[in-house]
């Protein structure tokens, strides 16, 4: 499992999403790829409305509660002189171009998030440096150029439905995307304490395991809650990235920008087989 790094053409892919017709949950995006990759560095890049909708406020706290770095800049309005039309422009590229290669040092493989053939130079360098290169888009949106670049895997968004879907709270069904005209829905109210839900591992540090959550906030379990008697000095020797966590919410703090949420494990099944995984080095476990 090597070092991966996430670009995400955030402009692109709001297509890429409205074609699909259904909604990334950009947690599930994050723990699909933490499964894979020893580590993960996410990159997301949007052009800047202002003022600053309540709804884009909230996808930024989003994806900021989920590990990505954001890069924006306001919008620019050029008008044509002779013709009085006005023209958006937002365009993040070169931003993204420059970051990747600065940090190339960093990632073994690079994950590009758009079917944008002005990219096809930045691949081509990132080849050059042994770089493992993967792209995702969808069919009809992606550039000829890019699916019959060598050396390039393509992976069709529209595959990973399953695994990286938005799903609403207390849903199995899939959510409208934007091509049925509702756009996601990124404010949910916070979670009650004592509600009970699943989430998938994201990080896990000393303390605690940070959990993917369909309240799109920041959520730990700390290692006081797992259940185990045993004090343990290296949780990332028992929790695999695969695991899934039946959890309780215990505390809620909605004070800071992101909000948080302190939750305990409520399957008692898995303090059985994390207490299991207990073996090792005696210096590891007191």
């Amino acid at each position: 499992m090597g070092r991966a790094a996430v670009y995400i053409d955030g402009a692109n892919l709001f297509f890429t999403q409205r074609h699909l017709g259904w909604q990334i949950d950009f947690s599930r995006l994050m723990a699909f790829f933490i499964s894979t990759y020893a580590s993960v560095q996410a990159n997301y890049y949007v052009p800047a409305s202002e003022p600053v909708s309540e709804e884009n406020a909230a996808f930024t706290r989003v994806l900021t509660a989920h590990g990505y770095q954001i890069t924006s800049k306001p919008v620019k309005k050029i008008v044509n002189k002779e013709t009085g039309v006005v023209v958006m422009k937002g365009n993040l590229d070169v931003e993204l171009v420059v970051d990747a290669l600065s940090a190339a040092d960093q990632y073994d493989t690079f994950i590009l998030f758009s079917g944008d053939s002005d990219f096809l130079p930045l691949l081509r360098a990132l080849k050059e440096k042994g770089k493992e290169i993967i792209v995702y888009s969808t069919q009809g949106l992606s550039a000829r150029e890019l699916l019959a670049e060598p050396g390039v895997s393509y992976c069709d968004l529209a595959l990973l439905k399953e695994r990286v879907e938005q799903v609403r709270p207390g849903e199995t069904q899939r959510v409208e995307g934007l091509a049925g005209g509702n756009e996601p829905d990124f404010s949910l109210p916070l979670p009650d304490v004592g509600t009970i839900f699943t989430g998938s591992v994201l990080k896990v540090q000393p303390y605690g395991i940070f959990l993917s959550n369909p309240y799109h906030v920041k959520c730990l379990l700390p290692l006081g809650f797992l259940g185990i008697s045993r004090h343990i000095a290296d949780l990332t020797a028992i929790v695999r990235m695969s695991d899934m966590f039946d959890v309780v919410v215990f505390h809620v703090n909605a004070a800071r920008d992101v909000a948080e949420i302190t939750v305990k494990l409520a399957d008692k099944k898995m303090t059985e087989v994390l207490s299991s995984r207990i073996e090792g080095p005696a210096e590891n476990y007191h």
